[in-house]
């Protein structure tokens, strides 16, 4: 009798711009239903001053920091196999990002992912539409960060339009507001929140009529800051719903309040009365826009997002004998061959950190990602022979290799990855071991992927770590940290990198600290 398929515990860190919020869930076996076993959310203020100066402010960095120690604390009591980390509007717009996702990483090994907006806006609707079951017609989506705001607009569970905006209460309320109540301008200058509206307004009108929004009855609202107007409404009017004329009726009696008075109002948060304002101002301005009358609460939001994302790559997964395949079987053969063991596990790292933060570059399934760090594994696994045409020795070792649970065509596909991995142009014939045209799109990527991530560590030293993945629509930036000079990789990069280019149709671009 076969045992019990195990579960999984993963975490979900979402860094935002005022709060970070961390989920525990365990994902059952066969199903694939989830149980929450922990939630919590911290305000960090992150963006504090960002939008300013551009620059994370020290005691927002400390209190992250500390946010994060706890996290992975947590995360060892709960039996965490997993921690997907994403990081938002506020890591998009710091020029000191980096420094910041290096220091998490170095002191809990956490691994933080900057999406964009619209991968942001995505993965929002995505959260939200999974867990809704009777929607018609038209509706959008908002939700009201820190930073940003990400609009969908949908046709029952189909999105139409999708987008982020530099908009959030944060954001605005540093840029225009200032303080509780607004500061007063000058005789002669415009009031502060008329150009808080106006600058919303044509932001918000310039893409919706270029791409011809359809106007929607209503919305449904799914951030912190949404919640927390609704708690106010629902205290003054006792209604489920935001309606737009209880809202500005809202807005007009908060207007003029100082900290101390907006702490007095029914439902008011201690943590939000100083970005309260600008939150209701931009959610009327979103409703006004879009031509809704009310606006609806979710629970769910961009976590909900990530873990339905992940959910869905382990069915793939597990749908195919793919997963059966285990990166340690292929460790176990090259230590019996006695590889380069530092050098095979960097190159399996970097090659991985590679694929992750450009999937929506090559496009690939995760499923795929095995095959590269098989790969990446035992690419010199030939140099136990002979240094001397090293990767012809490694293809006929990991073709005549018997991996468990892997095909005889899977064999071929990584001994030829590993044949191909030095240098030089492919041709049609290199491409004759495989009929399958989807598995010929997919060998040069991956390819084209362990070409970067072996040069990377030309010395064999693992000193090389990936910062941040920048993908353009000219070039894709891959910014490093090093312990010591990089001379010799850059050199070896741009022998190999022809490949990604020309795959990828973009310049391959090094950025160093």
């Amino acid at each position: 009798m076969q045992g019990r398929e195990p579960t999984l515990r993963i975490g979900i860190i979402d860094l935002g711009t005022n709060s970070v919020r961390f989920d525990v869930h365990q994902i059952e076996p066969g199903d694939g239903q989830t149980r929450l076993l922990h939630r919590e959310k911290l305000m960090i203020r992150l963006g504090q001053g960002v939008f300013l100066s551009q620059k994370l402010d020290p005691e927002a960095i400390q209190r992250t920091l500390q946010a994060f120690i706890s996290f992975r604390q947590t995360a060892k009591i709960f039996q965490t196999e997993k921690i997907i980390a994403f990081g938002t509007s506020a890591l998009r717009e710091a020029s000191d990002a980096d420094a910041l996702l290096h220091l998490l990483r170095k002191k809990t090994s956490i691994e933080i992912r900057v999406i964009s907006g619209e991968e942001e806006a995505q993965l929002i609707a995505s959260g939200i539409l999974s867990h809704l079951t009777t929607l018609k017609g038209h509706l959008g989506l908002v939700d009201i960060g820190g930073g940003s705001t990400e609009i969908s607009i949908c046709l029952k569970k189909k999105i139409l339009h999708s987008a982020s905006f530099p908009l959030g209460a944060a954001r605005l309320q540093q840029v225009f507001l200032k303080k509780s109540p607004p500061l007063t301008k000058e005789k002669g200058q415009t009031n502060p929140i008329l150009a808080l509206r106006g600058h919303v307004k044509g932001i918000l009108l310039a893409r919706s009529i270029a791409e011809d929004w359809p106007q929607v009855p209503y919305l449904i609202g799914s951030s912190g800051t949404i919640r927390a107007i609704h708690r106010i409404l629902k205290k003054m009017t006792h209604n489920e719903k935001i309606n737009r004329r209880s809202l500005s009726r809202l807005i007009k009696s908060i207007k003029n309040m100082s900290p101390s008075e907006l702490l007095l109002v029914p439902g008011m948060e201690a943590k939000r009365v100083d970005i309260i304002l600008a939150g209701a101002l931009l959610l009327e301005e979103c409703m006004t826009a879009l031509g809704a009358k009310d606006v609806l609460t979710t629970e769910f939001a961009l976590r909900d997002g990530i873990l339905d994302r992940e959910i869905r790559a382990l069915s793939k997964e597990k749908s195919t004998k793919k997963s059966k395949v285990n990166c340690k079987d292929f460790h176990f053969r090259g230590k019996k061959l006695g590889y380069d063991e530092s050098h095979a596990r960097h190159v399996e790292k970097l090659a991985g950190v590679i694929f992750e933060r450009t999937q929506q570059l090559h496009g690939l399934d995760s499923s795929w990602k095995v095959y590269l760090l098989a790969a990446a594994i035992l690419h010199d696994v030939g140099k136990s022979i002979s240094p001397i045409d090293h990767e012809r020795h490694s293809y006929y070792i990991v073709l005549n290799s018997d991996f468990l649970g892997m095909q005889k065509w899977e064999s071929e596909f990584i001994a030829q990855l590993c044949l191909h991995h030095p240098t030089g142009n492919l041709t049609k014939i290199d491409l004759d071991f495989t009929k399958n045209r989807n598995h010929s799109h997919t060998f040069v990527r991956l390819l084209a992927i362990l070409r970067v991530a072996d040069a990377l560590d030309r010395g064999n030293s693992g000193r090389v770590s990936i910062l941040r993945i920048r993908i353009k629509n000219q070039a894709v930036t891959i910014k490093i940290d090093a312990k010591t000079s990089v001379d010799l990789e850059l050199l070896r990069l741009e022998q190999k990198k022809s490949l990604f280019e020309e795959v990828f149709q973009r310049s391959l671009l090094i950025e160093l600290p």
